[in-house]
This record gives structure tokens, sequence and C-alpha cells, in this order.
């Protein structure tokens, strides 16, 4: 029998979300600077659906950097509107809408996936996304990180 250690990429804490054309995996991973383990973060996975399947082969992958990790708890959180995480010919956008967050991922042409998340898959995603912060993080009290993320948002200015 063979048993996986708990930090294997299978094993770690995630949140899958559905919507009508598109599904989003919001993964616990470690934070790879060169290819070498720093720290804690998650992976964005948006990927498209057809009927009942989603295509996973075909999804847009995202690993929040450091510095994104805190932009995304403070849009999770309501302290930001919207933010755009970018790479080399690809980018997810996590707007805040009525009663949800709205996902959409693009990659090169033809590659474009959008879906809600709604208010309960919304907690979830904060909750793993918060989790991961206080991982990255000395603190131990979850006060203290909230009230840090609110100073950080509010020194954000998106790019455009």
């Amino acid at each position: 029998m063979h048993v996986e250690p708990e930090n294997y990429p299978s094993n770690q804490p995630k949140v899958r979300c559905f919507g009508s054309s598109a599904a989003l995996t919001v993964e616990a991973t470690p934070l790879l600077v060169r290819g070498v383990a720093q720290g804690h973060t998650v992976n964005l996975d948006v990927a498209p659906r057809q009927g009942p399947d989603v295509i996973w082969a075909r999804k847009i992958t995202i690993q929040l950097s450091d510095t994104e990790l805190p932009i995304m708890a403070a849009i999770c959180l309501g302290y930001l509107p919207k933010a755009h995480f970018k790479r080399s010919g690809k980018g997810i956008v996590i707007d805040r809408q009525p009663n949800k967050l709205y996902v959409s991922a693009t990659q090169g042409s033809g590659n474009a996936f959008a879906l809600p998340i709604p208010i309960g898959q919304t907690f979830q995603v904060s909750s793993l996304i918060l989790s991961q912060l206080l991982k990255q993080t000395a603190l131990t009290d979850s006060n203290l990180l909230v009230t840090a993320l609110r100073g950080a948002a509010a020194l954000y200015k998106p790019s455009n």
C-alpha cells in the first residue's frame, strides 16, 4: 500500500467551484521561486466545461506570488474591488460583484473562461487563502492578519 505524504500535491487543501461554462480550483501549494519552495500560496486553475465535464487539460493556471496572495485575500474580504493577476500571455481577473466574485481567465486567442463564485464558495476560498497567509507569516493571531490585510489593501493601486 502506497501512502502519499501530507504535503503531496494531490493532498493539498483545495476549493472547487463550478459555473455553467467553466470551473475554478483554488489549491494550497508551496510558493515556488525559481523552482524552489519558499513559502505558501495558492494556484488558481480555471478550465472550461462541456456539459457536466470539466476539461482540465485546457486549464489556465496562475500561482499567486507572495505579493498577490494578500491582494487576493483583500478582494475576498471586501477590502479591494478587483485585481488582475497577469503572466506572459495569460491572466486571471477577480472582480467583486453583487452576491458573488466573478472570475475570468484568458490565455492566447480562443481561451477565455469565466464563472461566478457564490457567497458560500467565496467564504471557502477566503478561508483557504487566509490559512495560507497565516503559514506565510509569523502571525498566530488571525485578527492581526486581517488588520495587516486592511493596511496593505489601502496601499494597493492597480497597474494598467
